[in-house]
């Protein structure tokens, strides 16, 4: 088999098992209320309620220490694919942050998570 069809191959069926992993998280409902917490929260909102959740003593200090190994990753030069190779550079790095988000959902409670996302114009402070 010539390189470019395995490439090929690979690039297809890597994106069968983002959509699968994808559709297989859709289904839970946490993701999707942690979906709609995002958007209503806008980009700074975001970016306040990962804060918070880092600085949570009810988050385990594992999973508040777990964004800093997967900015590491993403910043790191050295990839599992590399980003030059359409699709497949850029699935590695959708399928860490993937994880990663699944393990904080997995082992935090959906109300700590939801305390500290606050929808843009709710904030107080």
């Amino acid at each position: 088999m010539s390189t470019l069809l395995w490439w090929l191959a690979a690039a297809l069926a890597s994106l069968a098992l983002v959509g699968a992993l994808g559709l297989l998280a859709w289904r839970r409902s946490d993701v999707r209320a942690l979906m709609r917490l995002v958007q209503a929260a806008g980009i700074l909102g975001t970016l306040r309620g990962v804060w918070g959740l880092m600085h949570d003593e009810r988050v385990p200090l594992w999973l508040r220490l777990l964004p800093i190994p997967v900015l590491v990753y993403l910043a790191s030069p050295i990839d599992l694919m590399p980003d030059v190779i359409p699709v497949l550079g850029q699935l590695d790095d959708i399928l860490i942050v993937g994880a990663a988000l699944w393990v904080i959902l997995r082992f935090v409670p959906f109300a700590v998570v939801r305390s500290h996302f606050v929808p843009r114009g709710e904030r107080t402070t």
